[in-house]
């Protein structure tokens, strides 16, 4: 699949210049022979394609160690934080958090904006939540009542395309270096959505450009050791056998759930360390104070816990 220019690790004005020029994937810029007189523009960007670092090395054990070393946060809800072992959301994870319209994916990510704060890692100062709102739901009033007046160390962006997504992606260093304190959150919701918008009807451009995102939001991550969190649209849901289980009475029952799967595929699930679905408790509404969730954890690819799936009660 061609590499899109958009995916480039480059700035929003060459990206816009070289689409502008009939640039449109990799390729283009390798076939096109620069010679005397060309336009320095094209010059410059290939200088820069050239210089980029080769893949770093390390072993199986200094990545064990570095696992170990990396801190967590509580979530600051009792039920998801035993499904996530007792620890909460480690830093440099990324969390995959789908379910249906109305299940509680905005009150989720603001509850985890207000307990990175409430957390004593950042010299006992907490840290910064910094919130990407893709199709404008973010609630100012929600977020009032839900963070107590923290709303001063939640930092919000709109974004609405693709490449406003991938610029803001690329450029996050500039923008963490711009704030006070130590940034410890990244949410992205939803994700999917600044790539429906952009591409609805070009399936294979979208998935290109889902895959470059993907790989930047990895190494953010990594490089800054912040927890990213992913809101993804569910769709059709799959039936799993999980056991469903109540936070004040303990006691479970074998049930056949539903899961959730992603309107994207397995696209934000490959980088994900744990995956979140939210699913409403049968009799509840969006207007229900405080929301009340059914929500259902499923740890994929994390060498600290084993892979658990359980629904549980909570309030949100």
């Amino acid at each position: 699949m061609p590499q899109s220019v958009l995916s480039l690790p480059i700035s929003a004005s060459s990206q816009e210049w070289l689409i502008r020029n009939g640039y449109r994937t990799v390729a283009d810029i390798d076939e096109e022979r620069c010679e005397d007189g060309k336009d320095t523009t094209l010059l410059r960007i290939k200088s820069l394609l050239k210089a980029q670092p080769e893949p770093k090395r390390v072993t199986a054990w200094s990545h064990i160690q570095q696992r170990r070393s990396q801190h967590h946060f509580l979530t600051r809800l009792d039920a998801l934080d035993t499904l996530l072992g007792g620890y909460g959301l480690r830093l440099g994870s990324i969390v995959e958090v789908l379910g249906d319209p109305g299940s509680g994916q905005a009150q989720l990510c603001l509850q985890l904006c207000m307990a990175v704060q409430l957390s004593t890692l950042s010299h006992g100062t907490g840290m910064r939540a910094v919130y990407v709102d893709c199709v404008g739901s973010f609630s100012a009033t929600a977020a009032e009542k839900i963070c107590q007046g923290t709303l001063d160390k939640i930092s919000v962006f709109r974004v609405y395309a693709a490449h406003e997504l991938m610029a803001f992606l690329m450029s996050f260093d500039n923008v963490c270096s711009r704030m006070d304190g130590r940034v410890g959150l990244l949410i992205i919701n939803t994700v999917s959505w600044p790539f429906l918008a952009s591409f609805s009807d070009d399936l294979l451009r979208r998935q290109a450009l889902q895959a470059a995102a993907a790989s930047l939001i990895s190494q953010i991550a990594s490089k800054r050791n912040i927890t990213v969190v992913l809101v993804s649209q569910a769709k059709a849901t799959s039936v799993l056998s999980t056991s469903t289980a109540s936070s004040d009475g303990g006691s479970g029952r074998n049930a056949a759930a539903r899961w959730p799967a992603s309107m994207d595929g397995d696209v934000w699930s490959r980088i994900s360390t744990h995956r979140i679905a939210l699913r409403r408790v049968a009799g509840s509404s969006p207007q229900t104070a405080p929301l009340r969730g059914c929500y259902g954890v499923a740890l994929c690819g994390s060498s600290e816990y084993p892979i658990s799936m359980e629904y549980v009660t909570i309030d949100c």
